[in-house]
């Protein structure tokens, strides 16, 4: 059951990264927007696979860790 668990976050991980470089082809709104969409798109499929906890506790690790480079580079340009 455990390599399920781990087959679909991998597969999950990897459509939101397709995402979001497909999401970066167009112009965004800001240009951190997409470290911001990858951090909330993070914390979904971490709260999703809250069940399993290494994977889900790890994916909202990685969310929390790219919310804080946006916060540093967001306020690094005011």
């Amino acid at each position: 059951m455990w390599d399920l668990w781990l087959a679909i976050a991998a597969a999950v991980a990897v459509l939101v990264v397709i995402s979001v470089v497909l999401l970066m082809k167009k112009k965004p709104a800001s240009p951190n927007g997409s470290i911001f969409a990858l951090a909330i798109a993070l914390a979904v499929v971490g709260i999703t696979f809250s069940d399993a906890p290494l994977v889900g506790y790890s994916f909202l690790g990685t969310s929390m860790v790219l919310s804080v480079i946006y916060a540093v580079k967001s306020s690094r340009k005011k």
